[in-house]
């Protein structure tokens, strides 16, 4: 009998030890560090802890009014992450779309992170957002038309979209004029379009067939006659030996300039742009060569450039140069220049023929 009590004694105890045992994991269970110590006890953690690089914002992708967002419409953000544990970062919902991503920093130090974009644009403009971990900083995105812009030009009709430079906040043509697309490498000649000579219309002197990534041939000749008009007349290219290097003799400053430039070959609303424009851009280029240039949202392509002193075309696929509006030394205007090696302007004869690629007014 006294041998029964005591089992029974010791079964309640075994039971009483067990139940207290359970309640004291159960609260474990609820514990953690304090926030942002990224420490896990028993399946939980806890918010990661960290600061925004602002010079590391990238926004990616084109974004078109009225146009759902896609893969390719992302946020590219640079964190110094302090703590490691679970995170969720969400923009600030602006005309319609945000960006957001949640997960988790298992390391601490430099991370970068890409956070989808979500929604439609309602309405073109500058779109100014913010973002939180640790740290704020605001970005900006760049909503662009989405109604194709058409001009006829070496007797083909061309069709053009917009996209911006979302660090500049300007707005481009999607190609070069006289490109049937936009460029899928800096060498695709389906990219290259036409060489105009600084100044002149859009009289087919500019007209090029390309056949390749590194031959084009002129749709129309040559002849050395300069013109003493702004319209010399004929589709001819203008080559010339003179000291001036221009085609027209006298020059006219005026030719490009602006919107309203007497001999604007771009489509209503859009211009040349000038030097300074072109200067902002290299800026934003991730290398100043040719892969920097077509690695931005313009995608530049290297189509070469058509000599004055006789009319051919020299290093498609190697190198190209795009005109701007902007007069250099009294007698010359400034080229944006793009190689292997190197991207920057610098200024050339008139008379040569460049890319031309048209920005927004």
């Amino acid at each position: 009998m006294k041998t029964k009590k005591i089992l029974s004694l010791v079964m309640i105890l075994a039971v009483i030890f067990s139940m207290s045992f359970m309640g004291c994991e159960k609260v474990s269970d609820k514990t953690q560090t304090g926030p942002g110590q990224g420490q896990v006890i028993s399946g939980l953690k806890a918010a990661a802890t960290g600061s925004i690089v602002t010079t590391g914002t990238v926004v990616n992708g084109n974004y078109p009014v009225g146009v759902a967002l896609t893969a390719a419409n992302t946020l590219t953000l640079k964190l110094t992450v302090t703590a490691v544990g679970t995170y969720n970062i969400t923009t600030s919902t602006v005309n319609g779309y945000n960006f957001s991503k949640s997960g988790s920093f298992t390391t601490t130090g430099a991370q970068t992170i890409t956070l989808p974009g979500t929604g439609t644009p309602v309405a073109t403009g500058i779109n100014t957002f913010t973002v939180t971990f640790g740290t704020t900083t605001s970005f900006t995105v760049v909503v662009v038309s989405n109604t194709p812009v058409v001009q006829n030009s070496c007797s083909t009709n061309y069709t053009y979209y917009e996209v911006a430079n979302h660090k500049t906040q300007k707005v481009w043509l999607d190609r070069n004029l006289g490109a049937s697309r936009v460029g899928q490498a800096a060498t695709d000649f389906l990219a290259y379009g036409s060489q105009y000579q600084w100044g002149r219309l859009a009289d087919n002197h500019q007209c090029i067939t390309w056949a390749s990534a590194y031959l084009g041939t002129p749709v129309n000749g040559v002849t050395s006659t300069t013109s003493s008009k702004d319209n010399p007349g004929h589709s001819l290219f203008i080559k010339t030996l003179s000291t001036l290097g221009d085609w027209r003799v006298p020059q006219n400053n005026n030719l490009w300039q602006g919107a309203a430039g007497i001999n604007n070959p771009c489509p209503a609303g859009y211009r040349i742009p000038t030097n300074a424009e072109f200067t902002a851009e290299v800026a934003t280029w991730t290398t100043k060569n040719t892969a920097g240039a077509f690695g931005s949202s313009l995608k530049w392509v290297t189509a070469g450039y058509r000599d004055f002193p006789d009319g051919q075309i020299y290093g498609p696929g190697a190198s190209g140069g795009y005109w701007s509006s902007t007069i250099a030394n009294t007698s010359k205007a400034m080229v944006l220049w793009m190689s292997a090696s190197e991207g920057f302007t610098l200024d050339d004869f008139r008379a040569v023929g460049y890319s031309v690629r048209c920005i927004k007014n």
